[in-house]
């Protein structure tokens, strides 16, 4: 074979070949399309994946927020119960004292009434019991005691406790107490002893 003819058959091949591997203009369109569609489903992807975490994380501390309060209302409600639970330790423990201070009370009012008033020497010491009285009394009002006003009032069972009952004298209401035989206290508008009192009754 001529060798200029086998130069020329083998020339021809690689054009072939080549022009087998060159892309048309249509095949490089379609391509440049392809990755296009592909690089905006990826970031479509990627934004709603940071779409999902964003919401997940809004989720998350709307969460911790709600757990947050919730601990601040109990550790609220604990401090109140707390502090409610001390006044009343410290209100009982005072009460507790009081009623123990009534019985000196109870004395010295008896104390007074039975000195009266017969003389000078008999007045001083009369003074002093109605000093020491006073200044007594005025320490437990201080702390919350406070005397029951009963006489001439009409009876109250839930403060008066009647141990005599007589017929009422003229100017005197049915019901009605006329004496106290020994007085009534409260404390902090709780009643820690009745008033012992004479009441009038109709027959």
């Amino acid at each position: 074979m001529n060798p200029k003819h086998k130069s020329d058959k083998a020339s021809a091949a690689a054009e072939k070949a080549v022009a087998g591997q060159v892309m048309t203009e249509e095949e490089i369109l379609a391509q440049d399309q392809k990755n296009k569609a592909d690089g905006t489903a990826a970031e479509a992807g990627a934004s709603g994946a940071a779409a999902g975490q964003a919401e997940q994380t809004a989720l998350e501390l709307a969460q911790t927020k709600d757990q947050l309060l919730r601990l601040s209302a109990d550790f609220d409600n604990f401090r109140k119960r707390t502090q409610k639970d001390k006044e009343d330790w410290s209100h009982y423990a005072v009460q507790n004292l009081l009623e123990k201070f009534l019985p000196i009370l109870d004395g010295l009012d008896n104390a007074i009434a039975a000195v009266g008033s017969t003389g000078p020497e008999t007045q001083k010491v009369l003074d002093g019991f109605l000093m020491i009285h006073k200044q007594f009394s005025d320490i437990l009002q201080q702390e919350g005691l406070k005397e029951i006003q009963a006489l001439n009032q009409p009876f109250d069972p839930n403060f008066h406790e009647a141990v005599i009952h007589a017929a009422p004298e003229e100017g005197q209401a049915d019901n009605q107490v006329v004496m106290v035989l020994r007085k009534g206290y409260t404390y902090r508008e709780r009643l820690i002893r009745p008033s012992m009192v004479k009441v009038t009754k109709e027959q």
